[in-house]
């Protein structure tokens, strides 16, 4: 027996160097095997930390196309505000200019008339009664333009004094009673005087509150009260 024990012990200790060597072979495998993966590891996360920041880039330069384009569309926003405000001052002194024209071209040597239903009447002028409808009334009133009475025919909206110079009746006056009707021009009862002003410009005389526009033989006499028109009267100049 001690002889097999020795002559087994030989054995038994190779079988144990070679255990030995054989762990330490897999040990260095498993290291080599876990550096391997941590390596790819590694190397993937290197990879997409690259790719992100690649995205963020992409993402960055877009962002920074869009600011460009709003920048541009409002630079060009902003030529349009300005040369619409070019456009609209030059209307404006287009319009000023027109109403300076206007203005201007008022003729002032055309004598002042009234016009009812077609049938102009004109101081100075013969009066044909004939020719308008039925005065509402008609009475008499101490002449202002000879010696004797005048005739006055009242028509509603407004009133024509007439006298008789040996010939047939003429036109003295003709006074607005109603803001319905309104001189060629336009001008009504209850306009301002800037209206009257941009009607007939401002060449006139003032008389008290009345501002009295004068052509020919004829005048236009308007009576104001805080600026707006009270009365419209045509009369003859004597």
């Amino acid at each position: 027996m001690r002889k097999s024990w020795r002559f087994m012990m030989p054995l038994l200790q190779n079988n144990v160097f070679q255990s030995n060597t054989t762990q330490v072979v897999y040990d260095k495998y498993l290291v080599k095997k876990r550096s391997r993966n941590f390596m790819k590891k590694l190397l993937t996360t290197t990879l997409l930390t690259a790719l992100m920041l690649s995205l963020a880039a992409c993402g960055s330069s877009a962002d920074t196309t869009d600011l460009s384009d709003q920048v541009i569309t409002r630079s060009t926003d902003t030529e349009e505000t300005v040369e619409d405000e070019t456009v609209g001052e030059a209307e404006t002194e287009e319009t000023v200019e027109d109403e300076t024209e206007e203005a201007s071209t008022v003729d002032e040597s055309e004598p002042f008339y009234f016009e009812y239903e077609g049938v102009v009447i004109m101081p100075g002028e013969a009066f044909d009664a004939s020719a308008l409808p039925t005065a509402d009334s008609v009475y008499t009133v101490a002449s202002c333009a000879i010696e004797g009475d005048d005739n006055v025919y009242n028509y509603t909206t407004f009133e024509v004094t007439a006298f008789d110079d040996g010939t047939g009746e003429v036109v003295y006056s003709i006074y607005f009673i109603d803001p319905n009707i309104t001189t060629p021009e336009g001008l009504a009862l209850g306009d301002s005087l800037s209206r009257v002003e941009e009607l007939y410009g401002t060449n006139y005389a003032e008389d008290g509150t009345a501002v009295i526009y004068t052509r020919g033989e004829t005048q236009l006499s308007i009576i104001l009260q805080n600026e707006i028109v009270v009365s419209i009267e045509y009369l003859l100049v004597l």
